[in-house]
């Protein structure tokens, strides 16, 4: 039933989805976790919604520009329904609006195969990414994204190895200024400096570790099958796997280095992951009893965060 509702991309599938997302999201923010209503609050939430329906956009928006899935909706259905699973997420602020930018830089990333505007995209890429580490110091990491796209798309001019440098000083220029100007005080350099303490929620939290064990399952199965997802692509599409991919790692590694907890850096794994897990899914020789069993297991997730939260 689900693999026929999001095997294709017809408005009722997208509105189906929202309504699912908007739903847990209120359930999350508004009637499970006790807070004082206020104007100024129902705004922030709002404001904090809209930018979860951005990161959900980008998603949709990147596999499809850039033609790594057909016309479906498994990818963002998938970031929906694992996303729920990890309720902290939607309740993580920064987290959210730090990695909204890093999805940006990604994308300005991705946007470098068709050889136009290089220099340009390359520097929205670096600002991007220097306002995300504004609220993420971790995010420092995903410079080797930059560069291992410049590696893959334009290599061919060294100058273009320069620029990532000039844009991150540029945002750390206009942040030092933000300070200066608004609150009368320098940004210590420390503030820029990750904290590589490592997520304290790997070993105490039953419920988390189940959660982050169906998700590794999930990765390992995809990951297995990544030789075939590779084998049906075309070469543009094979280059935008291989920059995913980095970007996965990556965000593996920020997952571990971190010093948030694994409730909420799930987010990290889970928007790349479903790029994959959407991959996986369109391929003819993925049986229909396979995908409706992923989407069980994503189901499942909820379920259980529901009856431990």
């Amino acid at each position: 039933m689900l693999t026929r509702l999001f095997s294709h991309s017809k408005p009722i599938a997208y509105a189906m989805l929202s309504i699912v997302f908007i739903s847990a999201f209120i359930v999350e923010n508004f009637i499970s976790t006790k807070t004082d209503m206020s104007a100024s609050l129902i705004f922030s939430k709002i404001g904090i919604l809209l930018v979860f329906l951005l990161i959900m956009f980008l998603l949709n928006f990147m596999v499809k520009r850039n033609k790594i899935h057909q016309q479906h909706t498994y990818a963002i259905s998938s970031l929906v329904l694992l996303i729920i699973s990890f309720p902290e997420i939607l309740r993580s602020v920064n987290l959210v609006l730090g990695y909204a930018f890093l999805l940006l830089s990604f994308r300005r990333i991705l946007s470098l195969k068709s050889n136009t505007n290089l220099k340009q995209k390359i520097l929205d890429a670096s600002l991007f990414l220097s306002i995300s580490i504004w609220f993420i110091p971790m995010h420092w990491l995903f410079v080797s994204v930059i560069y291992f796209g410049v590696i893959v798309y334009a290599s061919q001019n060294y100058r273009h190895f320069i620029i990532p440098i000039l844009g991150l000083a540029v945002g750390f220029l206009l942040h030092t200024s933000f300070f200066l100007i608004l609150k009368d005080e320098w940004v210590h350099f420390s503030f820029y400096l990750p904290d590589f303490s490592g997520p304290y929620e790997y070993f105490d939290s039953f419920k988390y570790n189940v959660l982050l064990g169906l998700l590794m399952v999930v990765m390992v199965w995809i990951f297995f099958h990544l030789p075939t997802i590779y084998s049906r692509a075309k070469l543009h599409e094979s280059e935008s796997l291989t920059l995913t991919l980095f970007f996965l790692i990556i965000s593996i590694a920020t997952l571990i280095l971190n010093d948030n907890a694994i409730s909420k850096d799930a987010l990290y794994i889970i928007w790349p992951l479903s790029i994959f897990t959407g991959s996986y899914f369109q391929l003819k020789s993925t049986k229909k009893w396979v995908i409706e069993t992923f989407y069980l297991i994503f189901i499942s997730g909820i379920i259980f965060s529901a009856i431990y939260s």
